[in-house]
């Protein structure tokens, strides 16, 4: 399966690119590729919003999943906490951007038969190099 993980959306244009951050989800694409969950699902994109709640408010930051190409590609946006996300260490927003993704995966599996406990369970073993 293929887990790509962009810089979140609106904070890496304001603050930059945690290069730690980036780090783990490259090496997380690279250890979920030879790995199967799904007879359907072969790619997730995740898209992270981390956005102020004023503008998440004006209605422009819209969270949202959709399945893809027979179901066979899900593109997910879904916000994490700014103020939570800002003052956290670099260890901390890993954390919080994983959170997002198990969160994103259980609302796929709602959609597509998915085994979201043995992702979930190779993604804490995941260990930064």
């Amino acid at each position: 399966m293929e887990l790509n993980v962009n810089s979140p959306a609106y904070y890496k244009d304001q603050y930059g690119i945690d290069d730690l951050v980036y780090r783990y989800f490259q090496q997380a694409h690279l250890y979920f590729l030879d790995k199967e969950y799904s007879e359907t699902i072969k790619i997730i994109g995740i898209s992270p919003m981390v956005v102020p709640q004023e503008l998440c408010d004006s209605g422009n930051w819209k969270e949202s999943i959709r399945l893809i190409n027979n179901k066979n590609c899900a593109i997910v946006s879904l916000k994490i906490d700014f103020e939570e996300y800002n003052f956290a260490d670099s260890m901390g927003k890993i954390q919080l951007t994983k959170d997002l993704i198990i969160k994103a995966i259980r609302i796929i599996k709602s959609k597509v038969d998915f085994d979201c406990d043995t992702f979930e369970q190779d993604f804490n073993q995941l260990v930064l190099d």
